[in-house]
């Protein structure tokens, strides 16, 4: 058990490190360097021909991953660290968190395919 809090305990860091870097990315990319967005002329076509691009799909993807390990996996941590459940009901948590980070995921990623 204690090496799994140790492993998600730098998963967590690593993680976090990674979104800095994605979000410096799509800022970047979807902000700075699109010219329909400098010239004004952003519209829904030029968006989802953006988001038809398997790169940016792939961007968005593991921006979706691994937000959602990093925000689930926190709030995992946040009510397990008050230390008032016992070991069923942290592992009753800990799987709801998984059903619902699946879910998410699966209604995040499926999304690009209704493009």
């Amino acid at each position: 058990m204690a090496r799994s809090r140790v492993v998600h305990w730098y998963l967590q860091r690593i993680t976090g490190a990674l979104l800095l870097l994605l979000l410096v990315m799509h800022f970047w990319v979807e902000h700075f360097m699109a010219g329909p967005v400098r010239k004004g002329e952003l519209s829904f076509k030029v968006i989802r021909e953006r988001i038809s691009n398997p790169w940016m799909q792939g961007i968005d993807i593991a921006f979706l991953l691994i937000a959602l390990y990093h925000g689930l996996n926190g709030l995992r941590n946040i009510i397990l660290d008050f230390g008032w459940v016992n070991r069923w009901a942290a592992r009753s948590i800990t799987g709801a968190l998984w059903v619902v980070g699946i879910a998410w995921a699966y209604w995040g990623i499926t999304a690009f395919a209704k493009l």
